[in-house]
Parts: C-alpha cells; structure tokens; sequence
C-alpha cells in the first residue's frame, strides 16, 4: 500500500502548504539527498506515514493513537 500511503502524504502535505503551514528545517539532522526536499525528509517520518496508512482505510478510524517507543521529533508532535 505504499504508493497509496505516500499519495495520502502528498495530498496532506499539499493542504498543510495551502493553509499556511511552514515546514521547519531545524528538524532535520542529516544532509539531504540532491533529490529530497525539507518537506519530503519531513514527511518521510514512520509517525506520519502510519497516521496516513490509517487514513486510507476504509472504513476510516474514528481515532489514531500512535504510541513509540522512541523519542519524535518536533513536526511529527504537531
């Protein structure tokens, strides 16, 4: 399900942009590749990819709790 999942992201982050969301670099603890972008290496995140995983589901959840045992970063906690 993957290319649903990441076409879930694009769309979430298309209307994240569109309501005036910054994406904030500061989060990103490694180079980018000559391919990625702020907002891709963002969005890339296992705690968003599940949340999107969830939202393709039909029917949709009613509610997503998303437990890690690791620490997460800024823009994923919002």
């Amino acid at each position: 399900q993957s290319t649903e999942i990441y076409a879930k992201i694009d769309r979430l982050k298309a209307k994240a942009i569109e309501n005036g969301f910054i994406f904030d670099s500061s989060w990103i603890t490694r180079s980018l590749n000559e391919n990625e972008t702020i907002e891709s290496a963002l969005c890339g995140h296992s705690e968003l990819l599940v949340i999107a995983l969830n939202l393709i589901q039909e029917p949709a959840p009613k509610f997503i709790q998303v437990v890690k045992n690791l620490r997460v970063c800024g823009h994923c906690r919002k």
